[in-house]
């Protein structure tokens, strides 16, 4: 990503609701008793580390001598929260795109960060080589580019055309039978799916809140002053509180689609 500028605070404020899919991803993953016993596990795009430490808790003794654990970010404010969280850990300030591991990794992880590199057809083909043969890609990417939530950013910054458009294609992915196209030479095995949560937020504004600290940064660096981004967000403010209004109790339920894959690299 090209701007690497992130609040961990803003990005924690749904940390329960945002650790779901990780934690639902690492439960898929084999375990000891299934035969797999990662040696060298890397977390790409680890942001403020509490994904790498469940992690970390899955495979007993990865904060071992003899077993190497890595998160991987390009946020100097995002490392420098992940160091206090676990000195065991190795934590690495790296841009996914160009980041080489030292040596082969058995477990290849990344949470809702790939989205934000572009050109999957030849990222995750470069990743998986980092990857031992035998060994497991583990990725989970937001898949909401349709939903209301990220449509009406469109609709909000209509006097804004050129540059919110081209904000828009900071993050994209591609379609599940085209990441299994790109990984099948190589894997023996492929597990895809699909999953959409229903996330219950709560407080003023709570979906605006949610994709200002993601979806919404590259869309506010992008307008040109301080004044187009205040009527940006009111207008875009306005929208969300209609499509995703507070129910009775004054909840909000904000539906949220993902795609996750593991895949398997053939052994040797």
């Amino acid at each position: 990503m090209s701007n690497t500028h992130w609040d961990p605070a803003r990005y924690g404020l749904f940390g329960n609701e945002r650790q779901r899919p990780a934690i639902d991803l690492i439960a898929r993953l084999p375990k000891a008793v299934d035969g797999f016993s990662p040696r060298h596990i890397v977390d790409l795009g680890c942001g403020p580390g509490n994904v790498t430490a469940l992690l970390a808790a899955a495979y007993p003794g990865t904060a071992t001598d003899d077993v190497k654990i890595v998160g991987v970010d390009s946020s100097d404010e995002m490392i420098d929260t992940a160091q206090k969280r676990d000195e065991n850990i190795d934590w690495q300030k790296s841009d996914i795109a160009s980041w080489e591991p030292e040596e082969k990794v058995d477990l290849l992880f990344s949470n809702a960060a790939l989205h934000w590199v572009p050109d999957h057809s030849k990222l995750f083909p470069r990743l998986l080589s980092f990857v031992r043969p035998g060994g497991l890609l583990a990725i989970q990417v937001p898949n909401n580019f349709l939903a209301p939530s990220h449509q009406l950013i469109g609709e909000a910054g209509l006097d804004w055309p050129k540059e919110v458009a081209k904000a828009m294609h900071a993050a994209r992915i591609m379609r599940p039978g085209d990441y299994f196209d790109a990984m099948a030479p190589e894997c023996d095995d492929i597990d895809l799916w699909q999953t959409q949560y229903c996330h219950v937020l709560t407080g003023e504004d709570p979906v605006h809140n949610w994709v200002s600290s993601t979806t919404l940064r590259p869309i506010m660096a992008a307008l040109p002053d301080d004044e187009a981004r205040a009527k940006f967000t009111e207008k875009y403010k306005a929208r969300l509180s209609q499509v995703y209004p507070p129910r009775d109790d004054g909840r909000t339920l904000f539906p949220f689609n993902r795609l996750f894959m593991i895949v398997r690299k053939r052994p040797a």
